[in-house]
């Protein structure tokens, strides 16, 4: 398998609860506990990787002091072999090993790619140094040459005779046999032309980040070109250990302005030939969300127009090697909505050729459908008032497609599989709480990761019809940690408004709660399209932030309104043209709940979010003065003109269409209805949502001679986070939160 397993997702620290700051006295939470100490971190099994023969799957993890990738039996579970330790890992001529940042096998697993020296460009994309490692003779070659700039995407060809990466915007090819490289692309320009890899938007918003494919057979490649020449730049400004602060500036389209110009290219590497498809349009204002081969080795590619309300499929016939025919796109499926279809990697080709599986919302709630290549016939597989979350993929043997879904509450996740048949649903997974798993090649096997509110992930191992193998990792040690610590327990609830809409949350009541008293509410929420924040799992270090402030004697409160997922079409599309209003108005109405229940203070009801979450407590704060007493508001869109265009027009249309929409609810148009306490927080390096929100809200609070506090961190992303960044910032949240709610 052409996997690629990142070190950091690998190694969820694997060591760290047995680190000698986990060995204190139990007793309250504090933030340095959270925060700054691996004392609640999970064990996972790291680094998981199914090899070839669907037996035996592979894992990164620390033996004798040192990183090792071992090999286990998906059987028993059981270690079966060490198939390489980082000390082996060093370069011809060199003393020192290479650190792992990741690594994959070839298709036929003689060989491993590791990665190392990686730097982080956006969300997902990075540089990296990638190393060929021959499993037979242990030698280690680089897989370019190490003067030259650090590659991006490096992948096997599946049949492993060559390698493909991208490096200064333009794709390159190697013949591992002999180490020769080939240019495939030469016009890739920094800020302007991409070959293979995908611009700032796409990457971010389709996560689509590799831009090309290789054909089953490793002859062909596909990838995507990408004209950034038109798209405005953004930049951003970085101050840290710099007598001049540096700028970076990168292609950054807000909604309604130009996009990349995109187009498709299959380079035949037995003929040397590189066609160029059609797109089945002359419309140029177009995205390519997805592109691949089948597994008959046939091209397709997924288009949507600029509205994202209609979805297309095509196959393409190429023309016979080393001829320079026209290639010729099929369309073999048409979706169209009008509010907007959503793209997700729910997309599976059947090996025979026949057909392919995806989801469509078409019957109002997100289910899977087979759809005939020969003729467009389509059968729906699942059916019922739930929502698919994932495909997981396509048991070609056992005739099922494997799939999690919200079907047994929307709080759930389960894992299950459906006959290609379209008869009937198999329970894979343990009912309640949240399960997703990884399977095997050939789906034989899969090990499963679950938790529940208050419960720690435990992950098992189990065959392909769900049966147990074996506990992989009960946590269970974290679990114990998390009791000695008090840690204050969620419990479900719902409730409907005056408006007749129900409600699902999830509360936590401080220790010693008496129904008597009366407690100040913080509310904390994230309420994105299609997001869910009431799930029955671990909720992780943010969770542990709200049990303490719970032990501080704060209720806290968490509530997906409309607009959120796993409740069908119409409870999510309802926001489509006017994102915020449908939302604010649910945790309006959730605190004015609160404030009819005898056991809640409503003079000290507060709400806090990030990112999005961080819109709607500005807009709370603002449009529901009369009824939040604080807001904190991390990294907040202010305005939805100043976000980027394929996220904002999917949701809201154009700016030049909508206008209205996007003003109505942008809280710097509601800057002068401020009463209680607004703390707005943002990093100046946050490449996704700009620090152009805080500032514009600042100009508009200003404006409206309205006092507030802000902090601001230097050189930091939308995450706000680096070395003891995340202590720092919940510190500061925690104490003004004890001052002013």
């Amino acid at each position: 398998m052409n996997t690629r397993i990142g070190f950091v997702a690998a190694l969820i620290v694997f060591s760290v609860a047995q680190s000698a700051t986990a060995q204190q006295s139990a007793g309250k939470l504090t933030n340095k506990d959270i925060w700054a100490s691996p004392l609640f971190s999970a064990e996972m099994v790291g680094g998981l990787a199914s090899m070839k023969d669907g037996l035996h799957y592979t894992v990164l993890e620390e033996e004798g002091g040192q990183p090792a990738i071992n090999q286990y039996a998906y059987r028993t579970g059981a270690k079966v072999a060490t198939l390489v330790k980082a000390g082996e890992l060093v370069p011809a001529g060199g003393k020192e090993p290479i650190e792992i940042e990741g690594y994959s096998f070839s298709g036929d697993e003689r060989k491993m790619m590791f990665e190392t020296g990686s730097e982080q460009i956006y969300r997902y994309s990075s540089f990296a140094y990638n190393y060929v490692f021959d499993r037979a003779s242990k030698k280690l070659s680089p897989l370019s040459d190490l003067t030259k700039p650090k590659q991006r995407l490096a992948t096997f060809s599946p049949d492993g005779s060559r390698a493909a990466f991208v490096r200064d915007n333009n794709l390159f090819v190697v013949d591992l046999a002999t180490m020769t490289e080939t240019q495939i692309t030469t016009d890739g320009a920094w800020n302007k032309i991409l070959n293979g890899a995908t611009d700032w938007v796409y990457e971010e918003e389709f996560t689509l980040v590799q831009g090309y494919a290789w054909s089953p057979d490793g002859t062909k490649l596909m990838y995507l070109r990408s004209d950034e020449s038109g798209v405005k730049e953004f930049d951003l400004t970085y101050y840290k250990n710099q007598l001049y602060p540096s700028e970076y500036r990168f292609k950054y389209p807000k909604a309604g302005e130009d996009n990349s110009q995109v187009s498709l290219h299959v380079r035949d590497l037995a003929g040397g030939l590189t066609y160029s498809v059609p797109l089945g349009t002359d419309e140029t204002d177009i995205y390519i969300p997805r592109l691949g081969f089948t597994p008959k080795g046939q091209p397709w590619f997924m288009r949507m127009n600029r509205l994202q309300n209609e979805k297309l499929l095509y196959t393409v016939q190429l023309p016979p090697t080393g001829t320079k025919a026209r290639p010729v796109p099929t369309e073999v499926y048409r979706e169209t909505s009008p509010t907007y279809v959503e793209v997700t990697d729910d997309l599976y080709f059947l090996g025979d050729g026949s057909g392919f599986i995806l989801t469509s919302e078409k019957d109002g709630w997100n289910h899977i459908y087979k759809v005939s290549l020969k003729d467009g016939a389509q059968l729906q597989l699942t059916r019922g008032a739930w929502d698919i979350t994932a495909v997981k993929g396509i048991d070609e043997k056992g005739q099922r497609v494997i799939f999690t879904a919200a079907k047994s509450a929307p709080e759930h996740q389960d894992v299950l599989a459906a006959p290609l048949s379209g008869k009937g649903v198999i329970q894979l997974s343990p009912i309640s709480g949240v399960n997703d798993a990884e399977f095997s090649t050939g789906f034989r096997y899969f090990i499963n990761t679950r938790s529940t509110l208050n419960s720690p992930p435990v992950v098992t191992l189990h065959d392909g019809s769900g049966k147990q193998v074996k506990v992989l990792k009960d946590n269970a040690k974290l679990a114990k940690t998390c009791a000695e610590y008090g840690l204050v327990q969620r419990e479900l609830f719902q409730f409907t408004t005056e408006g007749g809409v129900e409600l699902r949350g999830w509360m936590m009541k401080p220790p010693g709660f008496q129904s008597r008293e009366r407690y100040p509410v913080f509310m904390t929420q994230y309420s994105g399209p299609n997001s869910n924040e009431v799930l029955e799992r671990w909720g992780g270090r943010s969770s542990l932030w709200y049990s303490l402030l719970a032990q501080k004697g704060y209720i806290v409160v968490c509530v997906d309104p409309r607009g959120t997922g796993h409740r069908g079409r119409d409870f999510r599309h309802i926001t489509y043209g006017q994102l915020g209003k449908y939302e604010t108005e649910d945790h309006i109405a959730t605190a004015q709940w609160l404030g009819r229940q005898p056991w809640v203070d409503k003079d000290r009801i507060g709400i806090f979010g990030w990112s999005y979450g961080g819109y709607m407590s500005s807009l709370c704060i603002t449009k529901g003065a009369d009824l939040f007493k604080a807001a904190i508001a991390v990294a907040p869109v202010s305005n939805w003109r100043y976000y980027d265009s394929i996220y904002t027009e999917r949701y809201m249309g154009l700016p030049k269409d909508n206008g209205k929409g996007y003003d109505d609810n942008s809280p710097v148009f509601h800057a002068v209805k401020l009463k209680g306490k607004y703390f707005l927080i943002h990093g100046l390096a946050d490449d996704n949502v700009h620090y152009q929100n805080a500032a514009e809200m600042t100009n508009a609070l200003i404006k409206a001679n309205k006092p507030f506090n802000q902090f601001i961190y230097p050189d930091r992303n939308h995450g706000i986070h680096g070395g003891t960044t995340r202590l720092h910032l919940y510190e500061m949240m925690t104490e003004w939160l004890e001052r002013n709610l």
